[in-house]
């Protein structure tokens, strides 16, 4: 099966320095083409740690390239958690996104934007936790913008984590949304080239019950402070069913 665009992830901002390039000059001599999407982390706006996506520091450099930013959720610890819990987490979520880019710039892109929960799998999700998280991340996202903008829940997690797929289908019995996955799980040789997609390595047991959109089967290439490599599933339209619903930042931070 073909491979599908590729889209790097970071536990640092674009701007930094590996080896003397910046990390988006690494991953477009890393993929030999400029990566669809780049996956960054979103916890609250209070939350000003490095790991966080910095608009004023990052935005321009990824709108200069083209890349859209794919906002990662960040409260692993949690996911084990209640429907209060999950309430919660969302709020800030929302709030951060929210803060980072602007309601009046998100509805010149569209009006539904997505956000991957991160599951590590230590704990596993809990049903109550991302039925809790999904619900209020688009009714805080929505009532904050007039209803301008609506942010849509989507998760990430390893397809042998078993305990969060299993949550994550109770969870939409009971009528949580979930608008795709992006799954991890890492080939020795992942960083040396961009595998063909092979739905049998991905799939979770029993199957996954939101869109496989995104498989990401390296980490840490060029060692720390590197660069995580991912590809979008070749079966589906990348366009119309993943990057609409990213954000491509404005060319100023200021905007």
């Amino acid at each position: 099966m073909a491979s599908g665009l590729p889209g790097a992830d970071s536990a640092s901002p674009v701007t930094s320095q590996l080896g003397g390039q910046g990390l988006i000059d690494v991953a477009r001599n890393h993929f030999g083409a400029v990566p669809a999407f780049w996956g960054r982390y979103f916890t609250s706006p209070e939350t000003k740690s490095s790991v966080e996506y910095h608009h004023a520091v990052e935005g321009a450099a990824l709108s200069a390239s083209g890349i859209r930013v794919l906002p990662v959720a960040r409260q692993t610890l949690r996911v084990n958690g209640t429907a209060e819990d999950g309430a919660a987490d969302a709020a800030g979520n929302a709030a951060d996104f929210l803060a980072s880019f602007g309601a009046d710039y998100l509805v010149t892109q569209g009006n539904t934007f997505f956000v991957f929960l991160d599951v590590e799998g230590q704990p596993s999700l809990s049903a109550d936790y991302y039925t809790g998280w999904a619900q209020a991340l688009a009714a805080s996202s929505s009532s904050a913008t007039g209803g301008r903008v609506t942010l849509r829940p989507c998760i990430y997690a390893e397809p042998k984590d078993t305990a969060t797929w299993v949550a994550l289908k109770q969870a939409m019995a009971n009528g949580a949304d979930c608008g795709g996955a992006w799954v991890a799980r890492y080939l020795d040789d992942g960083c040396t080239r961009i595998p063909d997609w092979n739905d049998a390595f991905v799939t979770p047991a029993g199957g996954a019950p939101c869109p496989l959109l995104i498989w990401q089967y390296a980490g840490n290439c060029y060692g720390n402070g590197g660069i995580d490599c991912s590809q979008t599933n070749p079966a589906l339209d990348a366009n119309d069913e993943l990057l609409r619903f990213l954000v491509l930042p404005p060319e100023s931070s200021g905007e």
